[in-house]
């Protein structure tokens, strides 16, 4: 029998011969902030062991005061969640062995907070050894059976479904609350404005947050395998910093989307641009006209939404045409047509409501030989356009064909 196998039994059976407690609550047995745990099995700085019926559990306990707004009002109306389960975030971030998912990839670093009195208490769940995640899943699990709404940042293509596959390898199960992706939110709203949508980006253009000697996402695998290996305390402790630092960065967002959801007068006007894209996806759409029209009248010649002045036209006059508003329409789409550097979109949206709602086939054609005529000038050419522009053309002259030929025969 070789020496690895016989280290192994031995390791096997130290873990079989721990004692299990016979509550399931997690008490708070564990160790002060030493290195030491069960006999001598390491921890991180600042870590205690909790037991649970899978045996002991890591986890870094804190708590930070929180005087911003706890209103949901606005997030609730506009997002359909119950007022008591936005009262009730619990805020999840995992850092994981690898950035790809999959089955080989496990959670070791948990973040989760919740409002706790005036403040957010944060829990640190860690995995000191790779037998320990029946432990680590059970306490998560319990967390979240008390959530109204579990909030993530990409959480709900990332974070939830890897922790999901273990829950499935172990043949375990947890509640399901409602799920709220504050990267959904973020794209919708800030995207206009912002080079990108990562959490990072958004703590410093919009919530002002500048982290000091962030550890990257990529080296965090990296810091743990190192920790397993040799116990350096020093690996882990960028690690749960950065960790810490984006479980409650979502909490400041949350708050920041309910303000912002509520009241938008005094946002910048790509943020009010994104708001207004944001209401009409979720179906108020006399709000987003609202929101849209100001932005239209305000911005009347450059100014902030230059750029997206052709798409801000676009999304009203297609609002006003739903609502039956169409001369309001054809006066914007008309302005686009006239105004823009890539005026095609607005030609084709101008002769569909010329052929549809004006009746007016004659000025629907024109404006459609015209943006041929043009794209075929264009440095920048766009097959979709050209293929659409050219079908609606083909249309137009058939129905004024018949049209010609319907007159001729009446009038001899």
């Amino acid at each position: 029998m070789t020496a690895d196998l016989v280290a192994l039994r031995e390791r096997i059976a130290a873990i079989t011969a721990r004692p299990r407690p016979a509550s399931p609550c997690l008490a708070g047995v564990g160790q002060s902030e030493g290195t030491e745990g069960h006999g001598t099995r390491r921890l991180p700085p600042n870590c205690i062991e909790e037991v649970t019926p899978f045996g002991p559990v890591a986890v870094r306990r804190e708590w930070f005061p929180d005087d911003g707004s706890q209103e949901v009002g606005a997030l609730s109306t506009c997002l359909g969640f119950a007022p008591d389960e936005l009262r009730r975030p619990l805020f999840l971030d995992t850092e994981t062995t690898g950035l790809s998912g999959g089955t080989g990839t496990v959670a070791f670093l948990v973040g989760l907070a919740w409002r706790e009195g005036d403040g957010l208490a944060l829990a640190q769940y860690f995995l000191c050894d790779f037998d320990q995640e029946q432990a680590l899943l059970w306490a998560v699990g319990r967390c979240i059976s008390q959530a109204g709404v579990l909030v993530s940042y990409n959480g709900r293509s990332f974070d939830w479904p890897l922790l999901q596959t273990r829950l499935v390898l172990r043949r375990a199960a947890w509640p399901s609350p409602p799920h709220l992706d504050l990267l959904t939110l973020a794209r919708r709203i800030f995207r206009p404005r912002l080079p990108d949508c990562a959490l990072q980006t958004i703590e410093q253009i919009v919530l002002d947050l500048h982290r000091a000697d962030d550890l990257p996402g990529s080296l965090i695998p990296s810091r743990y395998f190192a920790w397993l290996r040799n116990g350096d305390p020093r690996a882990l402790r960028p690690v749960f910093l950065h960790n810490q630092q984006d479980v409650l960065s979502m909490a400041l967002l949350l708050a920041r989307f309910e303000a912002m959801l509520g009241d938008s007068v005094d946002l910048h006007p790509l943020d009010r641009f994104g708001r207004a894209r944001f209401l009409e996806a979720r179906g108020f759409q006399v709000e987003a006209i609202g929101e849209y029209r100001h932005l239209w009248r305000e911005h009347q010649v450059g100014g902030a939404l230059r750029a997206a002045r052709g798409a801000l036209g676009l999304r009203l006059a297609r609002l006003l045409r739903r609502q039956g508003r169409w001369e309001e329409a054809r006066a914007v789409l008309e302005e686009c047509w006239h105004t823009q550097t890539y005026p095609y979109p607005a030609a084709i949206e101008l002769a569909k409501l010329l052929e549809h709602q004006a009746r007016d086939l004659a000025a629907a054609r024109r404006i459609v030989s015209d943006a041929l005529r043009l794209l075929a000038v264009a440095v920048v050419s766009n097959a979709q356009w050209q293929a659409d522009l050219e079908r609606r053309q083909q249309r137009l002259e058939r129905r004024l064909g018949r049209d010609d030929a319907r007159a001729f025969a009446l009038t001899g």
